[in-house]
C-alpha cells in the first residue's frame, strides 16, 4: 500500500485502511456536499468505504476558524470534532446513501469524550473511523447514528457519535409549520434589556462572538442567548431556527463563564471541553427569547485536576430546546489568541427532531 499522501499519519494506523486507497488530504470537499455556504468553513478533504456502514473520513483542522479559538498551548476545541461529526453525517448520507441534495438534517444529539492534543503551528490532519447504525425500523423515514474514533495527527484522541433524522423538504415544511404554530400560543413577551458578558469571560477577544447576556429577573447561573443575526458563521444564511451549533457553542460559553480565572491568567479564560453528552428536542424559534441555565452535575467537580462537569438547559418559552452534561478543564494557555476572523459557515438545517 502507498503511504505518501497520509500527511503525518504513522504507519500503525494504516491498518484502518488496508483494502482502500489512501485518504486525501489536499483540499476541502465542496461546499454543497457537507451544507456550507464558504469553502474555508469546510473541514473535510476525503471519504472512503470501509465495508458495510463502515466508512473513513478525512479532515484538517486549521488553527484560524471561529472554532479554534485557543491559545496557542491549548488544547484543539472539541467542538471542531463535533462540526467535523456533522459534516460527515451530511456527506456520507449525499455520497453513499443516495439522500438527495436539498434535504434538511435534523440533529437529535451529539457526544464527545476527547483528549486533544495541543495546537502546533500548522492545520492537523484528522481521520474518522465512523460506523453508521439505522435508529428507525421504519421504512419510510431515515434515521441514523454515527459513531466514530477520532484520530489526530495518526494518534487516537476519543470519541465522537451524532444522532440525526434526513427529511424531505415537505415533510420538513410541515414539521416547522406545526411547531411554529404550537409555539406562537405561548410565545414569551419580547426579551427585555440585556447585557453581554465581556468576550474574555467566554473565551474570545471579539464581542461578535458572545452568544450570552445577562438578564433582570435570572439567577448568576443563567444567561440570555444573545442571538447575533450577522455572525458570519453562525448565521451566514436565511434560517427558519436557531442552529444546533450555536446551541452548542452557547452551552460551550456558559461552562466558560462559570470557571473561575486562573491565578495571573490575562486575555481571554481558557477552558477546555472534555466530553459532551447532548440532546436536541425542539426547534429555536428566532423571534423569541432563550434562557440557558446550568447546574453542577452530580461528583461533578474535582478542585485538583481542575475538572467540572455542569448540566445545561436552554429552553424558550415551556419548551427545552437542548439538554447537555458538558465536562471542562482549565487550561494554562502561554498567551492569549489574537482576535478571530471568522469564516463563513453553517447551512445546516439541523437543529432537533
Amino acid at each position: 500500500m502507498n503511504h505518501t499522501n497520509r500527511l503525518l499519519l504513522p504507519a500503525p494506523h494504516d491498518l484502518l485502511f488496508d483494502g482502500c486507497p489512501p485518504l486525501s488530504f489536499a483540499r476541502p470537499l465542496p461546499p454543497a456536499d457537507v451544507h456550507k455556504a464558504a469553502a474555508a468553513e469546510v473541514l473535510l478533504t476525503d471519504a472512503r468505504p470501509l465495508g458495510e456502514n463502515r466508512f473513513a473520513v478525512a479532515a484538517l483542522w486549521p488553527r484560524n476558524t471561529f472554532l479554534a479559538h485557543r491559545a496557542t498551548s491549548s488544547p484543539c476545541d472539541p467542538l471542531l470534532a463535533a462540526e467535523t461529526i456533522r459534516q460527515s453525517a451530511i456527506h456520507l448520507s449525499h455520497t453513499f446513501c443516495d439522500v438527495p441534495i436539498g434535504h434538511h438534517f435534523v440533529l437529535s444529539g451529539l457526544d464527545l469524550d476527547l483528549d486533544l492534543p495541543v495546537w502546533d503551528s500548522g492545520p492537523l490532519p484528522v481521520v474518522l473511523d465512523v460506523t453508521s447504525t439505522k435508529t428507525t425500523t421504519n421504512p419510510r423515514r431515515m434515521a441514523r447514528a454515527l459513531n466514530a474514533d477520532v484520530y489526530v495527527a495518526g494518534l487516537h484522541r476519543g470519541r465522537c457519535a451524532i444522532r440525526f433524522e434526513v427529511l424531505a423538504p415537505r415533510r420538513y415544511a410541515m414539521i416547522r409549520d406545526r411547531a411554529r404554530r404550537a409555539e406562537r400560543p405561548a410565545q414569551q413577551a419580547a426579551a427585555g434589556a440585556a447585557t453581554a458578558l465581556p468576550p474574555e469571560t467566554v473565551g474570545f477577544h471579539d464581542d461578535l462572538h458572545v452568544l450570552l447576556a445577562t438578564a433582570q429577573g435570572l439567577p448568576d447561573t443563567a444567561w440570555q442567548l444573545r442571538l447575533r443575526r450577522d455572525h458570519p458563521v453562525l448565521f451566514d444564511h436565511e434560517s427558519d431556527h436557531i442552529s444546533g451549533m450555536a446551541l452548542l457553542e452557547a452551552c460551550r460559553q456558559a461552562a466558560t463563564a462559570l470557571t473561575p480565572p486562573a491565578p495571573g491568567a490575562f486575555g481571554p479564560r481558557q477552558v477546555a471541553l472534555t466530553a459532551v453528552a447532548s440532546s436536541y428536542q425542539a426547534f429555536g424559534e428566532l423571534d423569541s427569547p432563550v434562557t440557558i441555565t446550568t447546574l453542577p452535575a452530580a461528583h461533578g467537580h474535582s478542585p485538583d485536576s481542575g475538572t467540572r462537569t455542569l448540566q445545561l438547559t436552554a429552553r424558550q418559552g415551556s419548551r427545552t430546546l437542548i439538554t447537555a452534561t458538558v465536562t471542562t478543564t482549565t487550561t494554562a494557555g502561554t498567551g492569549s489568541p489574537g482576535p478571530t476572523v471568522p469564516h463563513h459557515g453553517d447551512q445546516t438545517k439541523a437543529v432537533a427532531s
